[in-house]
């Protein structure tokens, strides 16, 4: 019995022990989550109030450099202002990152549905990614359905945030290629007054690796920092970016190839206030920004004598065009020995030399005119132009004698920057102030419509829409010549000229955005210098090919926009009379896409000569959007 006692108390005694440990560890364990929740609390607490003390004074600093910005006129003045509001806004992005994050985590952040305009929003973010894209040289292809309806009802200001963010790692992560911004919908099929708005975001950038997908959306956690060390950011944007789809019952997609690129998508439920549909929004926008103030001249110097050596004939038309309105004096030459006997006879303010030339090239010449006795130009500033924009070029350039390299295509804005650099400072005037800017030329639709030419990238180079179609015009005048040329030195096997020309090739390709085409010609050229006969056979009748396929499309612009080539299907008097009637009442009735569709049959068939003068006045209407005056002309 005794024994029987002992057992129980031993036992009551286990379970009160275990109870007590068991009580002590959950308090304990209670006491470490109040801890860390309020830890958490307090961090919050602590990002939100730093982030709203640090917000104001830059907010204060920005508003004031930008009254710098308006009313200084002293240069450098204006240059360290605009880098302090570039820093500013960085550092701006950054500070509301991290006041979105500590709001997020504190539970604080709120969905507030508004009616808002689909367009407008559009806009803004177009606007936005055009800027940023276009400081890097990539192209944006927009993409939105003309069905969507125009009035919705959501977070319009949570809905911006989250695709800016997603554009802007697009044109973070990509340095070549472009950004393509698509908006699509579908109707819902169990609801009257709603759609799921999808949106998509494709770039041409570093992609991402498998491995790192995890990383993505991890806080303070940046893919690949070591490679991305000069990108700014915190590595918040994609996890505030799914943290916000995820309260609007939504999640971020993201499908990526590494080295290739990635696509971002996400579908968000929106409300349909009005079911009015937005229209052809790429079009109405495109023509938004084509109205924008024309180039203006940054100087002018009629006094300046400059020497141009190429012997390209477009690149000598691209660098006259370019420097047209600055009134410099432009003399050119297409060959070593021409600039020599020029450098004898004449001194020059500055000389704009090129490297890869026939027979004697940039560095020979220059080499040659350093020796000559006659030469007049003997502390002129000599400047290689180049298409070879490779690490080290500047100093092999400087080594060779020259003051300076400019790298083709050439960018107007740095051509602009180098001349105000060298030439006589007392040669260098103001432009008048009260001169308007050239108004800039309307590009015929079609030239947007080659696959081969990124147009906005090509235009920002040259400056203008003016300047890139005389720069269209003449490439279509001499492509075709340059290219017999060069097949007469690949069918002899002389492959040293051979290089040369081909490295024409591509810079006239280059100039006039046919990137993808001037790369390919890089090849080539390469496989040249090197004797490489094997690439050569297989891939010269390739480009070749390629060039006169491009020359071909564009050879409309001959007749404004119109071409009736006999190779062409023929259309006789009464198809075309036909197809006149019926774009005249289409325009009547403002149906401007049946009116796009009919004249595209006119551009893609041969007509009678009777027909071509009204046929190529209808284009010139539809390329410049002026619908009213079809009536009349067709009348």
């Amino acid at each position: 019995m005794f024994a029987v006692l002992v057992a129980t108390i031993v036992i009551l005694a286990r379970l009160f022990i275990n109870y007590s440990i068991k009580s002590i560890k959950e308090k304990e364990m209670t006491d470490i989550s109040e801890r860390a929740v309020a830890a958490s609390e307090a961090k919050s607490a602590f990002l939100s109030n730093m982030s709203h003390e640090i917000r104001t004074p830059i907010n204060a600093m920005l508003g004031l450099n930008e009254m710098i910005l308006r009313e200084s006129s002293d240069k450098d003045t204006l240059s360290y202002a605009s880098g302090i509001d570039t820093a500013g806004h960085t550092l701006l992005g950054i500070v509301n990152d991290i006041l979105d994050f500590s709001k997020i985590e504190a539970g604080k952040m709120e969905i507030i549905p508004v009616d808002y305009s689909l367009s407008s929003t559009l806009n803004d973010l177009s606007n936005m990614v055009y800027t940023r894209a276009e400081k890097k040289g990539l192209s944006i292809t927009l993409k939105v359905d003309k069905h969507i309806p125009e009035k919705l009802h959501g977070d319009e200001i949570r809905v911006k945030q989250v695709i800016t963010n997603i554009l802007t790692n697009a044109v973070k992560y990509t340095e070549k290629g472009g950004i393509t911004f698509k908006v699509d919908y579908d109707i819902v099929p169990t609801s009257s007054n709603e759609i799921d708005l999808k949106v998509s975001v494709k770039d041409t950038g570093i992609g991402i690796k498998e491995k790192d997908m995890a990383k993505l959306f991890s806080e303070f956690d940046r893919i690949e920092e070591k490679r991305n060390r000069n990108i700014e950011g915190t590595g918040l944007g994609m996890a505030i970016t799914q943290s916000l789809l995820f309260m609007m019952g939504s999640e971020l997609k993201v499908e990526s190839v590494y080295g290739k690129g990635s696509t971002f998508s996400f579908t968000i439920r929106q409300k349909v206030v009005e079911w009015k549909e937005i229209g052809d929004y790429e079009k109405t926008y495109k023509e938004t920004r084509e109205k924008k103030p024309g180039y203006k001249e940054r100087f002018v110097a009629p006094e300046a004598d400059v020497l141009v050596v190429d012997d390209t004939p477009l690149n000598l038309t691209v660098f006259k065009s370019l420097l047209k309105k600055t009134q410099v004096r432009i003399e050119t030459a297409e060959s070593g020995e021409t600039a020599i006997r020029k450098a004898c006879r004449k001194t020059y303010d500055i000389v704009f030399l090129d490297h890869m030339m026939p027979e004697m090239d940039g560095i020979e010449t220059l080499a040659k005119l350093k020796k000559d006795k006659d030469n007049k130009n003997k502390k002129t500033p000599f400047v290689c132009l180049t298409a070879n924009a490779i690490s080290g070029a500047r100093e092999k350039y400087i080594e060779a004698g020259f003051d300076d390299y400019l790298t083709k295509p050439i960018d107007s804005a740095r051509l602009e920057e180098m001349l105000m650099q060298y030439l006589p400072p007392e040669k260098v005037h103001e432009p008048e102030e009260d001169e308007v800017p050239e108004e800039e030329v309307q590009l015929p639709e079609f030239i947007y419509k080659i696959e081969e030419l990124d147009v906005d990238t090509a235009v920002k180079n040259c400056g203008s829409t003016n300047v890139y179609e005389e720069i269209l015009h003449a490439f279509e005048d001499n492509i075709d010549e340059c290219v017999r040329e060069t097949e007469d030195y690949y069918k002899t096997g002389a492959t040293a000229e051979l290089a040369v020309k081909v490295h024409a090739i591509k810079s006239e390709l280059r100039t006039i955005g046919a990137f993808k085409l001037g790369d390919f010609a890089q090849t080539l050229e390469d496989a040249a210098k090197k004797d490489d006969k094997k690439t050569l056979e297989q891939h010269m009748n390739e480009l070749f090919a390629s060039c006169r396929k491009l020359s071909e499309k564009m050879s409309v612009l001959k007749t404004g926009g119109f071409s009736n080539s006999e190779e062409l299907p023929p259309l006789t008097e009464a198809e075309v009379d036909s197809l006149f009637d019926r774009i005249r009442s289409h325009a009547i009735n403002y149906d401007f896409e049946q009116i796009e569709e009919l004249t595209e049959t006119l551009r893609t068939h041969n007509i009678p000569v009777r027909k071509v003068e009204k046929a190529k006045e209808l284009c010139r209407l539809v390329d410049n959007f002026d619908y009213d005056r079809i009536p009349e002309l067709l009348g």
